[in-house]
This record gives C-alpha cells, structure tokens and sequence, in this order.
C-alpha cells in the first residue's frame, strides 16, 4: 500500500459520473474542476501539516523493508507525484538543509492530491478497491509511514513510533486531521455537488431515451 487517503462514498453517484464521462465530457472535467475548489481547505491544511523537514533524522536515508519491491524512505519518495519547479523565495529560508531538502518537501507535498473517481468497485480476495466516489489522497509509501505508523513488531519500529508520536500526535497525522478540521465547511457544497451530478446524469439519460440513445 503506498496511499492514504480521505473518502466519501455516496450511493448512485459512481454510475452517474459514469454517465457524464461517456455522454457529456465536458461537464465531467468542470465537475473535477469544481470538487477540487470545494475541498481545497481540506487539501491545503493537510499540505500544512505535512512536516517541512523530515519527520526524524533517520528518514533522510534509504530504507527499505524486507522483502519491499521499492524503497519507503527517504521521507521526500512520492514515486508519482510530478517532480515540482524549485522556487525561490523567503518562505524557503526556514529550510535548514537549504536547496536540496526544500525540493524535497515541496516533491512530497505534490503527491497530495483530491480526486474523483467514477470506476466500478473491483474485489480481489477479501480486498474490495474503488469504493470511493470523492476522496484526497497522499501518495507514497513515506506517506503512509508518517500518516499512519502506529504499531510495530521490532523494538526499533516501537521506538520510531514513539518519537513521531511525541513529535507529531497519534494516527493519522495529516489525512484525517485535515478531514476534521474542514469537513463541516465543506459539507453543504459537497451535497450540492452531488445533487447537481445526479441531476445532470438524469438529464443526459432523459434526452438519450428521446433521441434514441
């Protein structure tokens, strides 16, 4: 797993975003456009509580878990977040490793991103993926480390654990944080959103039966 992620699910609205998406792709990228834009307090508090250095002294060296395909750390891995620009500016003076380490946050933070995904659900196993319909999340197995780390096998791990708990707070650290500090001012445009999807679905599926779809 090398994702966290905050989701709603709403009954219906996978097949209507279906609808939109075969019929009327237009109208689908502006409803991106506009779910971006209602939950971009969500979005950027969590950026904000991604931490500006890396979360312990030990994360800015490669690891790699046993029998892991790719390595988790360093904590700026986000292996599909797009390499961001490196700017300039006062904001990147409290950056202690300078040029190198501001890159490095700013390629972490690009892996955050909100989402809408109209796919039908796929079961694997007991595993169930695609349930969301609305979701942000934050790519990259560092991610996850910090975002949710809560238990460990390893007395090393149980130390680890320790310190980002003292640093940082228990899990999640970011994902869900975010969720509770925005999500009732994002609430009611959501709904709307959704009504306005369902409507639109309806009306290109009325005019398909007139025209003969």
């Amino acid at each position: 797993m090398s994702t966290v992620e905050t989701s709603i699910t709403s009954a219906g609205i996978k097949d209507s975003l279906r609808v939109l998406n075969d019929y009327d792709k237009k109208l689908r990228r502006q409803i991106t456009v506009e779910y971006k834009s209602i939950v971009s307090p969500m979005t950027q508090d969590a950026k904000e509580l991604v931490p500006t250095e890396a979360p312990l002294s030990g994360w800015e060296r490669n690891w790699s878990p046993s029998g892991a395909a790719s390595p988790v750390l360093p904590f700026s891995r986000s292996p599909r977040a797009r390499r961001p620009k490196l700017t300039y500016g006062a904001s990147q003076m409290q950056y202690k490793a300078g040029r190198k380490e501001y890159a490095q946050w700013l390629n972490w933070k690009a892996g955050l991103n909100a989402y809408i995904s109209g796919k039908r659900p796929q079961t694997i196993g007991s595993y169930t993926r695609n349930l969301a319909a609305f979701g942000i999340r934050w790519q990259g197995p560092a991610a996850v480390l910090f975002d949710t780390s809560k238990q460990a096998k390893t007395p090393q791990g149980q130390r680890m654990i320790a310190a980002i708990e003292r640093k940082y707070g228990p899990p999640s650290r970011v994902m869900w944080r975010a969720y509770e500090r925005t999500s009732l001012d994002i609430q009611y445009e959501l709904r709307q959103l959704i009504a306005k999807i369902n409507r639109e679905a309806n009306n290109v599926i009325a005019r398909g039966k007139t025209q003969g779809m």
